[in-house]
């Protein structure tokens, strides 16, 4: 028996697959390269593409699912908390300081005598920074274990050391004399140095350099929104990474 031609043609559905798939192996060892290139630089923006990085190595981590030993599952628990405590304290010290930079600027816009105020605040709070990065830079220090966690300990390490370094200040450079010379406005100086001690500098300074301050102020608020986001994820990753360990524990009771 013939069948009747019908020319009725079945469509062929186009199946559109990503062109490479990123294994969560392929992601840690490429976080990796980029931990060892950045390792040894600490101005922020360094900073910022480390703690995205040491991000993505945790979140691997938990993705690639691998069984580990009960005493190996304890120890990267304990590891992991105080890492989590760190990443929560250096979250903290940024936020703070970014409410401070952003009062500096709102009292450099008002042009009045608040700005002496503020930079007191500022100054205060930098040095209450070093007293308390030195407390957790002490239980960092007695950390031990996987390459990781060596990277994530240098990170934190030179994190907190671009936090907590300040430059000498001296009581008369909050007087009344030096606060009317910033808000009055005038000469620009330029600068190599990393954004928190070029901040310090400049508010330390008897020039004109209203114009350089605010310049500065904007950038380094900017940087330390990139770093806070940064902490963000990596806090987020070390949460994960935590409970990956826990089901494993769970799992071997």
């Amino acid at each position: 028996m013939a069948f009747p031609d019908t020319n009725l043609h079945m469509p062929i559905r186009s199946i559109s697959l990503p062109s490479r798939i990123h294994h969560p192996s392929t992601k840690f060892q490429a976080a990796l390269s980029q931990l060892q290139i950045c390792q040894n630089s600490s101005d922020s923006q360094s900073l910022q593409i480390s703690l995205l990085n040491l991000s993505e190595i945790y979140h691997s981590l938990h993705q690639l699912n691998h069984s580990l030993p009960t005493a190996q599952a304890e120890h990267s628990l304990d590891v992991s908390a105080t890492l989590l405590d760190s990443c929560d304290a250096a979250r903290n010290l940024i936020f703070t300081l970014r409410e401070h930079l952003l009062n500096l600027q709102s009292a450099l816009r008002r042009k009045d005598k608040s700005m002496e105020v503020q930079i007191k605040e500022y100054f205060a709070f930098r040095r209450k920074i070093k007293k308390e990065t030195n407390k957790i830079l002490l239980g960092l220090k007695k950390l031990e274990g996987s390459e990781t966690t060596e990277f994530a300990v240098s990170i934190f390490r030179s994190l907190f050391m671009f936090l907590s370094t300040t430059t000498a200040m001296k009581t008369k450079t909050c007087s009344l004399k030096f606060v009317s010379k910033l808000i009055g406005g005038g000469r620009s100086s330029s600068s190599t140095m990393s954004e928190l001690h070029n901040v310090d500098v400049l508010l330390l300074s008897e020039k004109d350099n209203s114009k350089e301050v605010k310049k500065t102020l904007e950038i380094l608020e900017e940087r330390t929104k990139e770093l806070e986001a940064a902490l963000d994820s990596l806090f987020k990753s070390l949460v994960q990474y935590r409970v990956y360990l826990l089901n494993i524990l769970t799992t071997h009771s």
